[in-house]
C-alpha cells in the first residue's frame, strides 16, 4: 500500500430506533431549497429589531455541527440569532449523500462518494439567494460553524471570491490548508472558540489554526471556556462578545493560551506494531475520540475483553445520527500493507460497522472499506 496520511480507523454504532422528536422550530423562519442544488434545505430568520424592513441588513450564514441537521433551529433561531437581532439569519443543513456518511459537511478537497456538489458551493448559492430577495449589507456578512462543520467554514472562508467578512468558527479541527488558499486569511477576522478540555476535537487544533492564521495575516482573537467538546459554559454572552468583535476595528488580544488536557501517546508504532494507541482500552478510552452526534450514546471501557483484561462498551438507543468512536493515524509506514483486526461481541445491533477510512491529506481515498459489519446479537 502507498503512504496515505493520516489514515483513520472508525469504530462506528449507528442507528437502532426513530430518533426522538425534537423542540418545534420557530415560526418565523422560512424554509427554503436552491434550484439546481439537491438536498440544499436551508431556514432563514428575519431581522428581529423592527428597524425598516427596506433597510440593508447584516447576514449570519449558519453551519450547524454535529449531523448538520435541522434539529438545531431552536437553537439557532432562538438564541444565536438573538445576539445579532438585526441579521438576516440562514442556517443550512447538511446534504446527505450516503447512509454511511463520514463527512457530514464535504468539500472540495474531502469530498463523499455521490455528492453532487460541495459545501463551499451549496454556502455561495445560498448567500447569492438571499440577496436575491432580501437587502443585505454587504460589510456585515459572517460565518458561524461549530464541531463538524468547522473544517468546511475554513475551506468557505479561504476560498476565492469569499463573501464572509468574518467568522466565528468553535470546537473545530484545523484541517489542511494548501498555501494558496491560507495565503487568502490575510486581513480576515476570526474567533476560534475552544475548550482546553475538549476529548473530542483537542486544543491543540485552536493552538494550530491560531498560529496558521496568525501568520498568513488574519486577526484572529482566542476564546476559552471551561466544559469540553459542546455549547457549555454561557455560550451565548460568549458569542454575543466574539460576533461584536468580529463586526469592529479593534485588535485582537493576545492570547492567552490555557494548561491544556493531558492525551495518550498517539505516535504510530514502527511497521509490523499496532498502529493504534491504546487499542485494548487498558486505559480507558484515552487516544480515542467520541463523536456522540445522537446525545444518546453511552461508551465506557468495562472489564471482560476478549484479548487483555478490557473492552470497549458501546451502548445507544435510538435512531439517526451516526455516533463513531475513532482514532486518527498519521504517518503510515511507507510501501507496508494495513491490517486492521478487531474482536466484536454484539447485542440487538442493527447498521453497526467497524470502517477504517483512508485520507491523503484532507481528501478522501477510500470511504468504504467496511472491517466488518456487525450482527443483532454474536458472541466474540
Amino acid at each position: 500500500m502507498t503512504r496515505c496520511a493520516p489514515a483513520t480507523l472508525l469504530l462506528a454504532l449507528a442507528p437502532l430506533l426513530p430518533a426522538s422528536p425534537q423542540d418545534a422550530p420557530a415560526a418565523k423562519a422560512e424554509d427554503r431549497t436552491l434550484e439546481g442544488f439537491p438536498r440544499s434545505r436551508y431556514f432563514l430568520v428575519p431581522p428581529r429589531d423592527g428597524a425598516a424592513a427596506d433597510a440593508p441588513r447584516g447576514l449570519l450564514v449558519v453551519l450547524p455541527g454535529g449531523p448538520g441537521s435541522a434539529e438545531f433551529l431552536p437553537f439557532v433561531a432562538n438564541g444565536v440569532h438573538a445576539q445579532l437581532p438585526d441579521f438576516h439569519c440562514a442556517m443550512l443543513t447538511a446534504p446527505k449523500w450516503r447512509p454511511d456518511q463520514g463527512i457530514v459537511w464535504p468539500t472540495e478537497r474531502s469530498k463523499v462518494q455521490d455528492m453532487a456538489y460541495p459545501t463551499e458551493a451549496y454556502v455561495r448559492a445560498v448567500v447569492a439567494d438571499v440577496r436575491k430577495i432580501r437587502k443585505v449589507d454587504e460589510r456585515r456578512i459572517l460565518l458561524l460553524a461549530w464541531s463538524s462543520s468547522g473544517p468546511a467554514a475554513y475551506a468557505v472562508l479561504l476560498a476565492d471570491a469569499s463573501p464572509f467578512t468574518g467568522a466565528y468558527v468553535a470546537m473545530s479541527i484545523w484541517p489542511t490548508v494548501p498555501a494558496a488558499d491560507l495565503a487568502r486569511a490575510k486581513g480576515q477576522r476570526l474567533v476560534l472558540d475552544h475548550s482546553p478540555t475538549d476529548a473530542i476535537t483537542t486544543f491543540a487544533h485552536a493552538r494550530r489554526a491560531y498560529e496558521a492564521l496568525a501568520k498568513a495575516g488574519a486577526v484572529v482573537r482566542l476564546s476559552t471556556y471551561q466544559g469540553g467538546h459542546g455549547w457549555h459554559d454561557m455560550p451565548l454572552p460568549r458569542l454575543r462578545a466574539g460576533l461584536d468583535w468580529l463586526l469592529s476595528d479593534a485588535p485582537a488580544p493576545r492570547p492567552v493560551w490555557p494548561q491544556e488536557a493531558p492525551r495518550a501517546r498517539t505516535t504510530p508504532a514502527a511497521a509490523g506494531k499496532n498502529l493504534l494507541a491504546n487499542p485494548g482500552f487498558e486505559a480507558g478510552l484515552d487516544g480515542w475520540r467520541i463523536v456522540a452526534n445522537s446525545g444518546r450514546l453511552k461508551a465506557t471501557s468495562a472489564a471482560g475483553g476478549k484479548e487483555g483484561r478490557q473492552a470497549l462498551h458501546l451502548a445507544k438507543d435510538g435512531g439517526a445520527p451516526l455516533d463513531l468512536v475513532h482514532q486518527e493515524v498519521r504517518d503510515l509506514p511507507k510501501g507496508e500493507s494495513l491490517t486492521a483486526r478487531v474482536w466484536v461481541k454484539t447485542k440487538g445491533a442493527r447498521n453497526a460497522w467497524v470502517k477504517c477510512f483512508l485520507y491523503r491529506g484532507d481528501e478522501v481515498v477510500h470511504e468504504d472499506v467496511d472491517v466488518a459489519r456487525l450482527p443483532g446479537d454474536s458472541d466474540w
